[in-house]
């Protein structure tokens, strides 16, 4: 089989590992404060779904110039950035990306997701890899902000990028109508474009040791109480929760009943973002590494990304090496994908037109 690879990552001596690329950021984290790159500020997304939630966006506006393309559009002027499972607008990657698109001109927006973060205490539901409605309705907020203006043409101006399950939302979310939401483009890394086959893949891999990491979090966040909110699930949920011993028993307890879904299956059938690719019509990056422990590759190998690409709204930079998320270069500050997620953003101004 001819390989889907079409990008070129130099994996530092030592540090050729999916596994060690995987990890490396919670060995050595790196330090990446915001505060000398502009004001930040916190808005809170109303959901307006009758369940009373709330997100968190915490939205930062660049101190530097904003990017130009010679008085005409320049393409993204905020980017909202979507963590991934167990994650939040903290975790590093979240962290490390908003630090460079700041320095490089672009706004940035960091989001929590429903039952995440800072959203936490303003929500009683909880997130899932396909919940676009959530970020969809963050967009069309962001999009009044004085921050997702182009100083040129005072239009709006989007990009979001996902990272993980953050990846499988953004691509998802491309795939779908966006209404009133022309200038938008997106970046996803490290996507599991086939939940089922992901959640296999995850059991096994490194013998289940990135799944129960993951499902410890996922536990903790689900069961925690807040005070004057009382717990967010019911006591068989509870249970059930308790129990579950991988993300399929965890899926089966709350993220499918709670959201309508027979079971497991029928949530990752229906939300795999993998079957929207083709119906993407916004510009789209996609990032990934071959050797990713926590992905399996056979989702990406069986896609014709030449035929996709034809298209003209899809891209690909898909490498053999790097890891989940990972892609550290030595003596670098940021991951190889930075300076990829920079171009895309500036460039997608042409396929706008």
């Amino acid at each position: 089989m001819e390989s889907v690879a079409n990008a070129s990552f130099q994996t530092p001596t030592g540090w050729s590992s999916g596994h060690l690329q995987t990890v490396r950021a919670q060995l050595r984290p790196g330090s990446f404060p915001l505060e000398s790159l502009g004001l930040a500020r916190q808005i809170i997304v109303d959901l307006d779904d009758g369940t009373g939630d709330r997100l968190s966006v915490i939205v930062h506006r660049s101190n530097r110039p904003q990017p130009t393309n010679g008085g005409r559009d320049a393409g993204v002027r905020l980017v909202v950035l979507i963590h991934g499972l167990g994650g939040s607008a903290e975790s590093t990657y979240v962290m490390s990306t908003a630090h460079a698109l700041l320095r490089a001109g672009f706004n940035v927006a960091r989001l929590d997701l429903r039952g995440a973060g800072l959203s936490k205490e303003m929500s009683r539901n909880f997130y899932h890899a396909g919940k676009t409605e959530d970020v969809r309705r963050v967009l069309y907020r962001l999009a009044s902000e004085p921050e997702a203006l182009d100083d040129s043409t005072r239009l709006p101006s989007l990009g979001v990028v996902g990272f993980s399950l953050g990846g499988n939302v953004a691509i998802k979310l491309l795939g779908e109508p966006l209404p009133g939401l022309e200038r938008v483009a997106g970046v996803a890394i490290s996507a599991p474009l086939d939940l089922q086959v992901g959640s296999g893949h995850l059991s096994r891999a490194a013998f289940g040791g990135y799944e129960k990491y993951i499902l410890r979090s996922l536990k903790r966040d689900s069961l925690q109480e807040f005070p004057g909110r009382g717990a967010r699930v019911s006591a068989d949920e509870r249970r059930l929760i308790e129990q579950a011993r991988d993300l399929a028993d965890f899926d089966n307890a709350l993220t499918a009943p709670r959201n309508g879904w027979q079971d497991a299956t029928e949530y990752y059938r229906i939300n795999s973002s993998g079957p929207f690719l083709a119906s993407v019509e916004r510009p789209l990056l996609v990032i990934h590494s071959l050797d990713d422990p926590m992905i399996p590759a056979s989702p990406y190998q069986a896609i014709d990304w030449v035929e996709l690409e034809r298209a003209g709204f899809v891209s690909r930079a898909i490498a053999e090496r790097g890891g989940h998320v990972g892609f550290h270069e030595r003596g670098r500050r940021y991951r190889w994908f930075t300076p990829l997620i920079v171009n895309h953003l500036r460039a997608s101004s042409a396929r706008w037109q």
